[in-house]
């Protein structure tokens, strides 16, 4: 076993090799190469710097990066997506495949189906499944800087700026998206994001719209002009927080572009006059100024249209679903009142609502027994199953925990006990044992509860 020495110059070697793995390990070096092989106790790494292939004891690592070597991620198949939310902060993306008051199945592209207990999953959220257009960060080469001394780079699987400037690519946006992404700052809040851009070379394109971020303050501007749309908005949890997930909705059908901030609606800005002539492809992010910031998985979807939580300025009716259909009471005009789920219903993507008792989810279609009748319909209609009430648990720490990141954006802590050809194996209280498919990660850290360790990864991660 043995771990690098400090004087090796790694540095330079990791970015000419950014479509190889990378392993970052505790005395602040970094190797770029191959994983050959992987145990609970020790990583056998290849890399064109080292003679022979050489091993490292696991308590010396920090973390592993490896690249995408798979377009074919999730169910292309499936009609909707679920993401659980487990008690220990995992969040993992897969298609319902059952559900009783002890256990939820879900179907993984990862990790074939994995059965989880009902007293580690806090929530289920449902979305309809829909062609991704972009998923990454996955390497620098994805990117166009608009200026040579910009000051991205990236590490870690993200995008770091620690100066003003601008970095982008260019994304085959559907006239109706959903963009987002992972940000976390120092200081202030301060990036301008543009889309829709024209010309990825430059900060100031003629085309396009750009969202400016200035602190806690939110406008939105077409790009190459003083024309802006609507007023200024206030987003508090920029002020309040230092990291957030951010979605931006935009349609060049309806005009309309829309901000969430941790799935809270923020604002509505409309377009009266889309020109579709004056609009690209690009996508970019632009430091406007030296405050650090981090992007992360990044994603690019369509959109159907639907807005969670939107007044939509006109007169509406709300409908709730109770066994039939009946008319409720008039749309309500504050934004709070809105993004609430109501107690024990079950909301569908149309803004309905339905209390029953779920009887079983097959072939994408779900089961359910209401006071009136017993229904049946896909899963993709709803937003959020609704559990039986239990007393949570939260799972046990075991030795060998490592936190892993995997493509599709799912998370989830696992003791790592092996590697088989292309499978790595594990075992959580949350779902068992399970292998994975080794070409589903992104980054997997290890040592997670040596505290030590945590600070070194956070600070190396800025």
């Amino acid at each position: 076993m043995r771990i690098l020495t400090t004087g090796m110059a790694l540095i330079a070697c990791c970015m000419a090799q950014e479509d190889k793995a990378v392993v970052r390990f505790s005395n602040g070096d970094q190797l770029s190469g191959n994983v050959l092989s992987l145990s609970d106790e020790k990583l056998t790494w290849e890399s064109r710097i080292l003679k022979e292939p050489a091993e490292f004891a696991l308590d010396q690592v920090v973390d592993l990066s490896m690249p995408a070597t798979t377009s074919r991620i999730g169910n292309e198949a499936a009609g909707h997506e679920a993401n659980l939310a487990m008690t220990n902060g995992d969040s993992i993306r897969g298609q319902l495949a059952g559900l009783t008051n002890d256990e939820i199945k879900l179907k993984t592209w990862f990790g074939g189906e994995l059965v989880f207990r009902r007293v580690n999953v806090k929530s289920v959220k449902i979305s309809q499944k829909t062609d991704y257009f972009y998923r990454g960060p996955n390497s620098f080469k994805e990117w166009t800087k608009t200026q040579e001394e910009s000051g991205w780079e990236f590490k870690s699987g993200a995008l770091h700026c620690e100066t003003a400037g601008g970095i982008g690519r260019e994304i085959e946006f559907p006239d109706e998206c959903k963009i987002s992404f992972e940000a976390s700052w120092r200081g202030a809040f301060r990036p301008k994001i543009v889309f829709f851009s024209n010309d990825i070379s430059t900060d100031t394109p003629k085309g396009g719209y750009e969202m400016v971020f200035q602190g806690n303050s939110v406008h939105v501007k077409k790009a190459g002009s003083n024309n802006w749309l609507g007023h200024s908005t206030s987003a508090g949890e920029l002020r309040e927080n230092e990291k957030a997930r951010l979605e931006i909705r935009a349609s060049l059908k309806s005009g309309k572009i829309l901000l969430y901030v941790d799935d809270k609606l923020i604002d509505v800005w409309q377009d009266d006059n889309v020109v579709k002539d004056d609009l690209g492809k690009g996508f970019q992010i632009v430091c406007q100024d030296s405050a650090p910031l981090k992007i992360s998985n990044i994603e690019v979807t369509g959109w159907d249209g639907y807005t969670e939580g939107e007044q939509d300025r006109q007169a509406k009716l709300r409908r709730e679903f109770r066994g039939g259909w009946e008319f409720g009471e008039e749309e309500r005009e504050t934004k709070d009142s809105e993004d609430k789920i109501p107690d024990g219903r079950m909301v569908l993507r149309n803004g309905d609502s339905i209390e029953g008792e779920v009887l079983g989810i097959k072939d994408e279609m779900i089961s359910m027994k209401t006071t009136f009748s017993e229904v049946s319909f896909p899963v993709a209609r709803l937003k959020n199953i609704v559990l039986k009430p239990a007393d949570m648990e939260t799972p046990k720490r075991n030795k060998g925990d490592v936190r892993a990141t995997l493509l599709d954006g799912s998370h989830l802590v696992f003791r790592l006990d092996g590697v088989e050809e292309d499978q790595l194996l594990g075992f959580s209280q949350n779902f068992g044992n399970a292998s994975f498919r080794k070409d589903a990660f992104k980054r997997i850290e290890f040592n997670i509860y040596d505290r030590s360790m945590e600070e070194l990864r956070q600070l190396e991660d800025w």
